[in-house]
């Protein structure tokens, strides 16, 4: 279940943990359905995975992976059949964001399915991932909808507008740099229709060295809500990464073990840990 502790007020957290649901999905902090939909919402499907939903804008981070090497939260079958059918909340979906490549965050055969049956949704993705779609049946299909991301460490900050979405692509080390200095994982931060900003870390290192250099730029924006590795939350360094470097108001731990470690169910952060939960943005 989510926790609420750290630097959100208790009676902030209450009202966050009211979800907003079709008659589908069930409330995490309360365990009832919800009839009435709000428009401004985060939506927890499996380990990375997020649907993020603000008026009629929606997104998804890292909705299609097959591997959970035995300890993360898979997308449950239901919801994964309800996102290939877009039924609510999974319908109208903008964009879809992949932070890295990797078996527990991205499956080439499942995106390039679902981007040749729904041909208005773009996706947005580290190069090593479009390298892997282009290597399905189809890609031709889709190309002009995938934009690729092509940065390296150190690159400055990648930006681009789609639609209603401000985008901004930094490449941060994936976790257990440098021994995977190799691995392109991206941190995306979305402005969704001027309203609300919102920070996906992928599995970023938790090491003070590789924000330095963002410093400024993130300072001029805060992100309402940052979606990091739970790893941030119980390493000393994650607090002060998050928020005196890249400028988080909110964080919410993801990529949590079925089993929630113990220093993390003891941290009072906030984070998901079971498919369905959501929060109010």
């Amino acid at each position: 279940m989510m926790k609420g502790k750290g630097t959100v007020p208790g009676s902030m957290v209450v009202l966050c943990l009211m979800l907003v649901t079709s008659s589908f999905y069930v409330s995490a902090a309360s365990g009832t359905k919800l009839d009435a939909p709000r428009d401004q919402r985060v939506v927890y499907l499996g380990n990375e995975a997020l649907l993020i939903q603000v008026g009629a804008a929606k997104i998804l981070f890292d909705p299609f992976f097959h591997n959970d090497y035995g300890i993360y939260q898979l997308v449950p079958d239901q919801m994964r059949a309800d996102i290939f059918a877009g039924k609510a909340p999974f319908n109208d979906i903008t964009a879809i964001f992949v932070s890295h490549a990797h078996g527990d965050h991205f499956t080439a055969d499942d995106m390039m399915r679902y981007l040749r049956n729904w041909q208005n949704v773009h996706l947005i993705a580290p190069a090593q991932a479009v390298r892997a779609l282009k290597a399905e049946i189809g890609f031709d299909e889709i190309a002009s909808r995938v934009i690729g991301v092509n940065l390296a460490l150190g690159d400055p900050v990648w930006r681009r507008m789609l639609g209603n979405l401000d985008i901004e692509a930094i490449r941060i080390p994936h976790s257990g740099w440098p021994e995977r200095a190799s691995v392109e994982n991206v941190v995306f931060r979305v402005k969704i229709d001027g309203k609300v900003s919102v920070t996906h870390l992928g599995d970023a290192d938790a090491n003070m060295r590789h924000y330095q250099a963002y410093r400024d730029h993130w300072s001029k924006q805060p992100t309402d809500v940052a979606f990091p590795p739970y790893w941030f939350k119980v390493n000393p360094a994650g607090y002060e990464i998050l928020h005196e470097h890249m400028n988080v108001k909110r964080a919410i731990g993801i990529h949590v073990p079925k089993v929630v470690p113990p220093k993390l169910r003891q941290s009072g952060e906030e984070f998901f840990s079971k498919p369905g939960e959501e929060i109010e943005l």
